[in-house]
């Protein structure tokens, strides 16, 4: 069972998400050590280590990285796109639509999986 305390996940998942999406501009590596972040955030601010919760919290905290991350891409993809390329490519709107919900799918995912990481290297 989930125990799921609100108020110890969301600043874990938010600091996480953050961590996530500077890094997810390098590599979408950067979501698992974003997800690990904000396990270890949780887990010093008193929360319990193990799978369920430290996975909710990385991938609360991917989908922050992810959402973020993808609309940030965008707007620096149009820049590019509009100052060296000087036209505007058609459908742009259309893949911030799918950049979003790929950040959030992917996110979600790889934010678990670096919580679930973190618990397994620290009860090593």
């Amino acid at each position: 069972m989930v125990n799921f305390d609100q108020e110890k996940m969301l600043k874990p998942a938010i600091i996480g998400g953050l961590v996530g999406m500077v890094l997810d501009v390098v590599c979408c590596l950067g979501l698992i050590v974003g997800g690990a972040v904000a396990a270890h955030l949780y887990v010093n601010s008193g929360g319990v280590c193990d799978y369920e919760n430290c996975g909710l919290v990385g991938a609360v905290s991917g989908v922050i990285g992810g959402v973020i991350g993808s609309i940030i891409s965008y707007f620096l993809y149009m820049t590019i796109f509009t100052a060296y390329a000087h036209y505007t490519p058609m459908g742009m709107g259309g893949s911030l639509i799918f950049s979003i919900i790929g950040g959030i799918i992917f996110g979600a995912i790889l934010g678990a999986v670096g919580g679930i990481l973190y618990v397994l290297i620290k009860n090593r």
